[in-house]
């Protein structure tokens, strides 16, 4: 299975100083990790979400409880200039099972609008448009999100003796994807969302500017190809009439200069980063609060005029008091950081992708964390008697 990539940003101390940078975890090809199950579309994980959407929306449920969400739902407009703050989660249970995001949203006295999946480009099978998935989630009343990341060395050379060798496609394979050669992949794709029909959030490339873990990074493309490939993608699914599509542009903004990445306000919906405290787990890392990761490039984020999404929220136990992090961080975000318009959860229980040991993200289970969430998003979160 490919590898995931995701990001969170932590701190660290410099000279001195504090600089914010972003953290990169992601899982090696073939790798034992967090998220290495949870991400399979093979046949069976889909029979079995749809068997367990089937259950789920039988009597009141779910879809029931996100009935104030409904006007929005299938509302692109609406959604690309949400009145409200849209919580959301990751489980490693998906697709197999939402079992973890539903005890998840029992724990915090919520239902999230927003579930996130990840895929690769490719062949394979389970790198083609989860329909099936992305069916069932909207069945149960949610938008899925897909991080959709354009993994080139994942086509077989014997299918499309058009393109490069494996070797070689990396290397300015933007500008590869901007001139078409990946058209028959990205029209596929582009063709299944706009059949799909419903709103769909997609984050594409992201992390385009760091140099270190992607190879649609700087180290193979220049800026001008990202943002042509970006501008290219977009533009095959509008031809499609894939206008149920919200764009999520998320840069690793602890490198100077992510600004110049911006394909341009006709091209983006939404601007994503992540915001996850590792704590004192490591030489790079030290506890630091939800407002000393995101305070800094908060500014940044909010010029584009799009809404913010964190796309990826949590926090450590280790090395300082984690229900205080939680409460101030869900508390003060509706002022502080007016333009965040969704959070969600990353619910990862032994994460071991950027440290030796394995770290746990998760939530659910801790009784006193659950409850201070839910008080603390109480104000704010939309629920049917509000």
């Amino acid at each position: 299975m490919r590898r995931l990539h995701r990001v969170g940003l932590t701190a660290t101390l410099i000279g001195g100083g504090a600089l914010a940078v972003v953290a990169v975890t992601s899982m090696s090809r073939g790798a034992e990790g967090p998220v290495s199950s949870g991400l399979s579309w093979l046949g069976a994980a889909t029979r079995s979400i749809e068997h367990w959407a089937r259950q789920r929306i039988a009597g009141p449920g779910r879809a029931e409880a996100l009935s104030w969400f409904a006007p929005m739902r299938d509302d692109v407009a609406r959604l690309r200039n949400p009145d409200v703050i849209l919580l959301g989660a990751f489980d490693t249970g998906i697709p197999q099972t939402l079992d973890g995001v539903v005890h998840l949203e029992q724990e915090l006295g919520t239902t999230f609008p927003l579930i996130q999946l990840y895929a690769a480009w490719g062949d394979k099978p389970e790198q083609r448009f989860p329909r099936s998935v992305v069916g069932a989630i909207a069945d149960l009343g949610s938008i899925p999100m897909i991080t959709w990341e354009p993994w080139l060395t994942d086509f077989e050379s014997a299918r499309h003796p058009g393109l490069l060798l494996p070797a070689a496609r990396e290397l300015h394979g933007l500008a590869a994807v901007a001139r078409g050669d990946y058209d028959f992949y990205v029209d596929t794709w582009a063709r299944e969302a706009a059949r799909y029909g419903r709103p769909l959030f997609l984050r594409f490339a992201h992390e385009m500017n760091d140099a270190y873990r992607y190879p649609w990074g700087p180290q193979n493309n220049s800026k001008e190809e990202y943002i042509a490939a970006w501008r290219h993608v977009v533009d095959r699914f509008r031809l499609a009439g894939a206008h149920n599509v919200l764009w999520v542009w998320s840069p690793h903004v602890a490198y100077e200069y992510w600004e110049l990445y911006y394909p341009g306000t006709d091209y983006v919906d939404w601007v994503a980063t992540g915001v996850l405290n590792f704590g004192p787990i490591a030489q790079w890392s030290q506890w630091w609060t939800f407002d000393h990761i995101l305070g800094p490039k908060y500014p940044g984020l909010a010029s584009f005029g799009k809404p913010v999404m964190v796309a990826e929220f949590g926090s450590l136990a280790v090395g300082g008091d984690r229900v205080d992090w939680y409460r101030k961080a869900l508390s003060e975000i509706p002022a502080r950081y007016p333009a965040v318009r969704a959070v969600l959860f990353f619910e990862v229980a032994a994460d071991q992708t950027v440290t030796y040991q394995k770290v746990d993200w998760t939530v659910a289970g801790d009784s006193v964390l659950a409850a201070t969430i839910r008080q603390a998003i109480s104000p704010w979160a939309p629920q049917n008697d509000r």
